[in-house]
């Protein structure tokens, strides 16, 4: 009996040590290591880095080198898994040169990770096996090397930089300082934000920025969102975007579907579909629309080229050019020095306050003007036109023709005492209204 049982034990004992050698085969072999790669380079070497997957930071310093930090954090399936993987990373030798030095961390060619398998083929070596692979990367450059970094699917926050940068990113999110040269920046699915940056190009599809100040930007846009600063010109082509500006210089803005905030703008040239522009003080504006909503405090002229369904609210504006108009609305708070309406249709006019007219002239049809004026002005007024309604203080006035041929009105008068240069009130068109308040 005492036999049968120190067998059974035996056994037991055996199919314990298989199964524990089966568990550790099962669980592979683990790497935490971190490998090192350091060269000479000069203080503006143009360094290229692709970065795939792999989160991390760059460091600035003022030393004539580059050095780089891949931390791995891995999980292989064997042993002679991970004794490929680390011995293939120790001898990984990056293209360098004092002028030029050029980083890749995808050392693989083929990487598939499934729930069945997960394999990596390594760039001119053998197929491993893992069952998990992260890696974490730190570098430090110099400050004034030009940057060219490419990247997909990572994190990395960015010190200082001086020489230029530029930026070829998929899915990632940046956080840098201060960029002190110029940026080019290519991005889809990303965010990026900084601290400050100079003169910008870029070409971005779904992507967030936020900075202080800026310098120049010339930019193409589809569904993204930017907030900046003070910026100095921007050129920018815009589809279904959002921009919040501080101070700007000039700006030339072509878009469809998009919002332009803008405190302070020097001249402004607008080319919009579907947009919602509010600028608090600029000084001449360029403008062709359709569907527009534009909010403005103070311009200096506002000339329109076409206008269709648009709709303005402006504090104050010194001369109002409109070429074409159809459909649109025109809410004043002050006007300063001249209307001049070239070819309205179905449009309204609402001006509340007026200061030294010069001239005002209204041509189309079914147009709306209502406008107060100062109740001691003095100006000219002409009309001809066809079923239209005029709301004047025609008391006040000295009619010197009037000339009343079924719905056909010619016109012209005088309010106050005639002299050159004074302002003269035109209106030509079919189904015209307009009312003018003395106020």
């Amino acid at each position: 009996m005492k036999q049968k049982i120190t067998y059974f034990f035996s056994i037991i004992a055996i199919c314990s040590i298989l199964a524990t050698s089966a568990a550790g085969y099962g669980q592979g072999k683990n790497i935490e290591k971190t490998y090192r790669w350091t060269y000479n380079a000069n203080q503006h070497v143009s360094f290229t880095f692709n970065n795939y997957d792999c989160n991390l930071t760059i460091h600035t310093w003022d030393k004539p080198q580059i050095e780089y930090a891949l931390s791995v954090d891995a999980t292989l399936k064997t042993e002679e898994d991970a004794g490929r993987l680390d011995q293939y990373l120790e001898g990984i030798e990056f293209s360098h040169a004092s002028e030029g030095v050029r980083f890749d961390n995808r050392f693989w060619s083929n990487r598939v990770s499934s729930p069945l398998k997960k394999t990596m083929t390594l760039k001119g070596g053998k197929t491993i096996r893992f069952v998990e692979f992260n890696m974490e990367g730190e570098m430090w450059i110099p400050e004034s090397c030009i940057l060219y970094l490419n990247s997909k699917y990572s994190e990395i926050e960015i010190e200082d930089l001086s020489g230029a940068v530029y930026l070829d990113l998929y899915n990632d999110k940046i956080y840098g300082s201060d960029v002190n040269s110029d940026m080019k920046i290519t991005a889809k699915y990303c965010t990026l934000e900084f601290e400050k940056m100079k003169d910008i190009e870029a070409d971005l599809y779904n992507t967030d920025i936020e900075t202080g100040d800026i310098g120049n930007l010339d930019i193409i846009s589809k569904y993204s969102t930017l907030e900046m600063g003070n910026a100095g010109r921007l050129q920018i082509d815009a589809y279904n975007d959002k921009y919040t500006f501080g101070n700007t210089g000039n700006i030339r803005f072509t878009d469809k579907y998009s919002d332009l905030n803008v405190l302070n703008a020097g001249d402004v040239e607008l080319n919009c579909y579907n947009s919602i522009v509010n600028i608090s003080k600029v000084q001449d504006v360029d403008l062709t629309s359709k569907y527009g909503k534009y909010e403005m405090n103070k311009i200096n002229k506002l000339n329109i080229t076409t206008a269709y369904n648009d709709n303005f609210k402006i504090e104050e504006v010194g001369d109002l050019v409109i070429n074409e108009s159809k459909y649109s609305i025109f809410k004043l708070e002050h006007l300063e020095h001249s209307l001049l309406l070239k070819d309205g249709y179905s449009d309204k006019l609402q001006i509340e306050q007026t200061g030294a007219l010069k001239e005002v002239n209204i041509n189309g049809k079914y147009v709306d003007l209502q406008m107060a004026i100062g109740k001691s002005l003095n100006y000219k007024f002409n009309a001809s036109v066809k079923y239209g309604e005029l709301d004047i203080n025609e008391e006040a006035m000295n009619v010197k023709k009037k000339i009343q041929n079924g719905s056909e009105l010619e016109m012209e008068a005088i309010k106050g005492r005639e002299t050159d240069g004074m302002l003269s009130f035109f209106v030509n068109g079919y189904n015209m209204a307009v009312t003018l308040t003395e106020q």
